[in-house]
């Protein structure tokens, strides 16, 4: 496989997995959470959190395979229900607001009980969500040689390095963006999770009907 074969599916799993995590949609809840932190400690939340949300899609895309097999279930069945979730993550990040399906008001509500916020909520289920591990699955899917697994694992790690950028000069970025600019690229980061949906849908479709 050539080299600018590899890039490109490289790019594509970085943006679909940077549009779905969302770390700039996530930066007010982190802020709100964080509030009355010391440096240290947010930085300490801020790691927890990249590390968790790591962890998480890691650990499913190195089991989902085996997941599949256990409960019968094919990578187009997966396509299929996995491209209707994340439409429905692009369609609530369209309208400016988040997903129930990455944080509902009552985890919100809960972490900002519990002292160590950076697990949970914005750890898991707010960065590493059912959309999150969905999309990664079948990026590893999609993957089928080694040089293209590579490929898609480097493309997590720069996401992983890019969200913690994100969120430790998350203070600087929201004074910079403010609220209005953080739902603006949210709406925008859903218009392309939308599109890579219908993909996904109709690339499920197609398999099954022609019974590949």
């Amino acid at each position: 496989m050539s080299l600018i074969a590899l890039i490109e599916f490289s790019g594509y799993s970085l943006a679909a997995m940077f549009a779905i995590l969302n770390p700039i949609g996530a930066i007010p809840t982190l802020i709100s959470l964080t509030d009355g932190y010391s440096k240290r400690e947010k930085l300490i939340a801020i790691r927890r959190s990249i590390f968790m949300a790591a962890g998480m899609i890691v650990g499913f895309v190195l089991v989902g395979e085996y997941i599949f097999e256990g409960l019968g279930i094919s990578i187009n069945d997966f396509k299929i229900a996995g491209g209707i979730l994340l439409f429905k993550v692009a369609f609530d990040m369209l309208q400016g607001k988040t997903s129930n399906t990455k944080l509902t008001k009552e985890e919100s509500q809960e972490g900002k009980q519990q002292e160590d916020v950076g697990i949970v909520p914005i750890g898991t289920p707010l960065l590493a969500g059912p959309g999150s591990i969905t999309t990664a699955i079948l990026l590893n899917a999609k993957a089928n040689t080694i040089s293209l697994k590579a490929s898609f694992a480097i493309a997590l790690i720069i996401l992983f390095i890019l969200s913690y950028v994100i969120l430790y000069f998350s203070p600087i970025i929201a004074s910079k963006i403010g609220r209005t600019g953080t739902t603006v690229i949210s709406r925008i980061m859903g218009l392309l999770l939308a599109s890579i949906a219908i993909e996904l849908i109709s690339t499920g479709i197609i398999a099954l009907a022609t019974g590949i």
